[in-house]
């Protein structure tokens, strides 16, 4: 049953404007957003009516839930590109993906940005959630990958072709991006997504991305003119300038950035996100998960082209947003979200203000949602966190399912009884890195009690 009017009093409220947290804060949600924020004993007049339920949060910090900008809720945690692409089809990937929703909004995740996956699931899930038809975040979703001849997501061979359940779509020429793009718009993708490095940039750094200007003036152009945000894969500097250049809304991963790009990016203010939790988990990982040969050394390489870029970035105030890169076997949904926010913290060197704000209100902000969620405001969404400690203190206890006391979103509180285990399909070779298995395997305990 809904609880119509909802009362969180007499916490410590840390609400993701950035503010100082306020001692013995109380707020009200009504019919799903926040009506009033008070402090101490002095109820506005709009809290004066008994509220349906009232929670009290003593000694606990009230703050917003998380927003991943990094979630590809159709991936199904595959280990490579065949799992993810080929194989389960869009029944079964849309399926599994509502299944693996509720993980994502168990862990405290209320809301995720899902930059493009396979078919149209990411719609689909989305839709079936606000329907009410599953449990699951808000969820704010691209819809596949556009690429170029010879882009990042171009990866099968030539004489195979893009398969049509591939997470990436292939357009070789500007009229076929074109046409992506509204075919996208009209299937209700909430952003497009553009795979903009090109393979040559893995052996040479400065080469180009893989759309020309005038494509890419187009496709964001035509993207922008339907009212949709674009996002794009951009490792590397040059594609990284380029789609800025263009009016790209925000940068996923910007792992490489030079030294004369940092003014031109600050004074673009586009967001970049690093998705730090996806390759920290391949270099802490994956020897003893089965990550392909090779795969370590390239993450170690990019952790350190992302410490160098992200620690000058955050020097120079560019906004910095954060995404865990769930939905792979090293990414497993609901198990390593609030990592990003550690890593932040740890290799970037964010205060745990600013690498929370960078997983709520900085990610709104990005994608045009910050009237109803990243903030506890009146008027957003009630999307709370209620935690047992200060993650100001220490942000690692955003990790902790024990020191999460409860999850609301729009004032419902979630029910957070474990996800059964399921059967994986034979199809379905990813081996997912689950933080829970790691704690129990002796000979990870170590190493994973030392980071954590």
């Amino acid at each position: 049953m809904t609880n119509r009017t909802l009362d969180i009093i007499n916490g410590v409220l840390l609400d993701g404007t950035g503010a100082k947290p306020r001692e013995r804060t109380s707020l009200r949600v009504v019919d799903g957003r926040i009506s009033c924020i008070w402090q101490g004993e002095s109820r506005p007049p709009e809290a004066q009516r008994p509220a349906d339920r009232v929670v009290e949060a003593q000694g606990k910090t009230i703050m917003p839930g998380l927003i991943d900008a990094h979630v590809h809720i159709s991936y199904g945690e595959g280990r490579n590109a065949e799992e993810v692409d080929v194989y389960g089809g869009p029944e079964w990937n849309a399926l599994r993906a509502a299944w693996n929703a509720q993980k994502v909004l168990k862990a405290g995740v209320t809301t995720i940005i899902d930059p493009g996956g396979t078919y149209n699931v990411g719609v689909a899930v989305r839709d079936a959630i606000n329907n009410g038809m599953f449990p699951g975040p808000r969820i704010c979703t691209a819809g596949r990958h556009i690429t170029a001849d010879g882009g990042f997501a171009d990866y099968f061979p030539i004489d195979m072709g893009m398969p049509s359940s591939a997470e990436g779509v292939l357009c070789s020429t500007k009229e076929e991006m074109l046409k992506e793009v509204r075919v996208q718009v009209k299937n209700r993708v909430n952003f497009i997504k553009l795979s903009g490095d090109s393979q040559a940039q893995e052996t040479n750094s400065e080469a180009g991305p893989c759309f020309n200007d005038d494509e890419l003036g187009s496709v964001i152009g035509m993207a922008h003119q339907l009212g949709r945000k674009v996002t794009v894969h951009a490792r590397y500097a040059e594609t990284i300038v380029a789609m800025i250049r263009h009016g790209i809304d925000w940068v996923l991963h910007a792992s490489h950035l030079r030294r004369q790009d940092f003014g031109y990016v600050r004074d673009s203010g586009v967001p970049l996100c690093p998705t730090v939790t996806f390759a920290q988990n391949i270099i802490d990982h994956g020897d003893e998960c089965g990550s392909e040969p090779g795969h370590v050394e390239f993450r170690k390489r990019e952790i350190a082209g992302l410490i160098e870029t992200f620690r000058r970035a955050y020097e120079m105030g560019i906004p910095i947003m954060a995404g865990s890169e769930t939905g792979f076997s090293m990414s497993p949904y609901g198990e390593w979200h609030a990592r990003e926010i550690e890593l932040l913290v740890r290799l970037f060197g964010l205060t745990p203000m600013d690498a929370i704000l960078a997983m709520t209100r900085n990610n709104a902000n990005a994608i045009g949602w910050e009237q109803d969620v990243g903030t506890l405001q009146v008027g957003r969404y009630g999307d709370i966190l209620l935690v047992d400690g200060n993650p100001l203190d220490d942000v690692r206890i955003l990790q902790n399912r024990d020191k999460i006391v409860a999850i609301f979103k729009g004032g419902e509180e979630i029910d957070r009884s474990p996800v059964p285990e399921r059967p994986r399909m034979m199809h379905e070779r990813g081996f997912a890195v689950s933080s829970k298995r790691l704690r129990r395997n002796p000979q990870t305990q170590d190493a994973y009690a030392s980071q954590y």
